[in-house]
């Protein structure tokens, strides 16, 4: 058992070595680059160095696996121990560790000028690699830190070799014969370090591992980012510009269809663009839509509805009754007719809802491990005064959604993890009444004006329909729908009951559809045909038939609040500018669809098919509505890949 014993301090030893380097670099970070922290705000700094070496050891452990795998055993189980084998594991770990604090140091140069965490760009620079290198030895300003970083290498590098040489002249000088029950031990040990290790890599107990979004705590962009490990961060960027649903379309060169689409919208428009013809940034004066006073700052609420699809509903053709209070309201309030979903997941709902940009395909706008940065209404009204707010039910980690509401305008979380456990239903947290109950009690204390996003989850399987509830006997399928209504009712009447109610614009919209019945085709109208309802007591009753979604609600509510702002995304005000088509897309197509007719596109596979809708959704050959609408199509997707390519989603002043 000795041998197992002093293996195993060389590799602890070796771990928490480089866990120390890498967290004596942070704090580096943290002195080297303060004048980045956002004086004006009392942000704890604590959480950064706390969530960093959470992230850090996850770095050190893809190392560490190897030795506790190897070292352990060969030099414990394994009779004729093999000194090069120890040798060539541990200098392997001691270059591996050493890239990773190389990364770290170099990090402390990199975030002072690209105000980012080393990510996969820099593999953009490989073909101008000699010219990087003497760029960076001709600045005098960082041969400090080179030399730093290169000593700080040095000395762990040493440290290191050394206490695996003492441990391997201990281990050689041991003849000890191990006994079967010693054996046993051993093994068992050896599991739980091991599992430990694999356990580290994981980073945590929820149902997916750890990402970025863990070191983001408060709205210190500098903060936030000060947790994240550099080498973590460039092996998950690397991986996700690499995913398949990340990989360019190609409809169709990007820089003509930006150009395309900003000259539609400037056609009648008093919106005053910027001079760059390959962005649609826009300011957006005050305008006819507007209701409320100027200066005027009614509070707004965002509720998200998970699957809320319109055939959900009696107007749209139920023929039983699920959605009672959303029946109601719908004949009380701003209601829109032929509104959908741009996808058919929850983040693509809150993505565009709340930024205006379309999505494509499967994939997940939100889900960088290099954060993306996107410019709309969370960020607008957080400069207009509003206090910031998103409500979750599950994990803040899920989509990482933690990290890209609160780099993206959102000053105040709430997730799982603020909830007792005793109020988890599922695997997706909470119930939709708890949450309704939880947000209320907040906002009636929160500092108005306020802009509060509600994302709703039990609509969604695994249903649980509460013991108390009256579901009339229903298949828990549609009897959690009439629960979700009946949680939205009374939030919108407790929301009257402390006063806050006359002071509201209340925004009802799902996040996506589901399938309803039997699909027209490949792709489900009830998928991303959803219900869209803006109520307050000010704006009144009135039906929108024209074709929209959710990349046109921040320009619908901005425009009925009468506030004036800078729009970079696809969204129009369709109160003032109506359009007669809409496009959206589900994990497979490609979708654009007016009165008459669909067009669907599968991209990857040159899939294409034109559907008569009128005539029962019959396949058609082609027809100049069909062009139209198969060119609005590529025109907006290729569009939005190249301003989100060439990082044109945040506001240029």
């Amino acid at each position: 058992m000795n041998n197992f014993f002093k293996a195993f301090r060389f590799v602890i030893t070796t771990h928490l070595a480089a866990l120390l380097v890498l967290s004596v670099l942070r704090l580096a970070q943290y002195f080297y680059l303060n004048d980045f922290v956002d004086a004006t705000v009392s942000n704890p700094v604590w959480p950064a160095f706390v969530r960093g070496l959470w992230l850090d050891n996850v770095a050190v452990c893809y190392v560490m696996i190897l030795p506790y795998v190897l070292l352990l055993f060969i030099s414990s189980i394994i009779p004729f121990f093999n000194k090069y084998v120890w040798r060539t594991v541990v200098a392997v770990v001691i270059a591996v560790l050493s890239v990773e604090i190389a990364l770290q140091a170099a990090n402390l140069q990199y975030f002072k000028y690209f105000s980012n965490v080393i990510n996969s760009s820099i593999f953009e620079w490989t073909e101008e690699a000699g010219t990087a290198v003497t760029m960076i030895l001709e600045e005098p300003s960082y041969w400090v830190l080179i030399i730093s970083g290169l000593s700080l290498i040095a000395l762990f590098s040493i440290f290191i070799w050394r206490q695996s040489e003492k441990t391997l002249e201990g281990l050689l000088s041991e003849k000890t014969v191990v006994n079967y029950v010693d054996r046993l031990k051993i093994f068992a040990a050896s599991l739980v370090v091991i599992g430990l290790c694999m356990f580290g890599i994981r980073g945590r107990m929820g149902y997916n591992p750890i990402k970025v979004s863990a070191a983001y705590y408060c709205d210190d962009y500098f903060l936030n980012r000060l947790g994240v490990n550099a080498a973590f961060n460039l092996l998950n960027t690397y991986i996700d510009n690499n995913r398949r649903e990340n990989r360019g379309l190609n409809l169709m060169d990007g820089e003509t269809a930006v150009r395309e689409i900003r000259c539609d919208m400037q056609k009648g428009s008093q919106d005053i663009f910027v001079a760059d013809s390959l962005s649609l940034q826009r300011h957006c004066k005050r305008d006819s839509s507007a209701i409320f006073a100027e200066g005027e700052k009614p509070n707004v609420v965002i509720i998200l509805m998970e699957s809320m699809s319109a055939k959900l509903m009696q107007y749209f053709g139920c023929d039983v009754t699920m959605t009672p209070f959303l029946d109601s309201l719908w004949n009380e309030s701003l209601s829109f007719d032929n509104f959908y979903s741009v996808g058919n997941h929850t983040n693509q709902g809150i993505y565009s809802t709340l930024y205006g940009f379309p999505t494509v395909l499967s994939r997940n706008a939100m889900k960088g491990t290099d954060i993306p940065t996107y410019y709309g209404m969370p960020n607008v009204f957080a400069e207009k005064g509003y206090s910031t707010s998103f409500y979750m039910t599950h994990e803040s980690q899920y989509d990482n959604m933690n990290a890209f509401l609160r780099t993206n305008g959102f000053k105040h979380i709430r997730s799982q993890e603020d909830y007792p456990g005793d109020s988890i239903v599922n695997s997706f947290g909470v119930s939709d009444g708890f949450l309704f109950d939880y947000a209320l009690n907040e906002l009636k204390t929160m500092q108005q004006p306020f802009f509060s996003v509600l994302l709703t989850i039990s609509n969604h399987p695994p249903y649980v329909v509460p013991d108390w509830f009256d579901a009339h006997g229903w298949d828990a399928e549609y009897a959690i729908v009439l629960y979700a209504d009946y949680c939205l009712k009374t939030f919108f009447e407790g929301m009257k009951r402390c006063g806050l109610y006359e002071n509201t614009v209340f925004v009802f919209v799902a996040d996506h559809g589901k399938i309803i019945g039997r699909p027209e085709c490949e792709v489900a109208e009830s998928f991303n045909h959803v219900p869209l309802i803006i109520h307050s007591p000010k704006i009144g009753k009135r039906t929108i038939n024209t074709f929209c979604c959710q990349t046109d609600i921040p320009s619908i509510l901005m425009s009925l609040l009468g506030i004036e702002y800078d729009n970079l995304g696809f969204g129009r005000n369709v109160l003032d500018n109506p359009t007669s088509s809409v496009v959206y897309s589900t994990d497979g197509m490609l979708c654009a669809r007016d009165s008459s007719y669909l067009c669907l596109i599968d991209p990857r596979s040159n899939f294409r098919k034109i559907y008569n809708i009128r005539e029962n959704y019959k396949e058609l050959a082609s027809g100049d509505s069909c062009l139209i609408l198969d060119t609005l199509l590529r025109r907006r997707f290729a569009a939005y890949e190249y301003l989100v390519s060439h990082k044109k989603t945040t506001l240029v002043k």
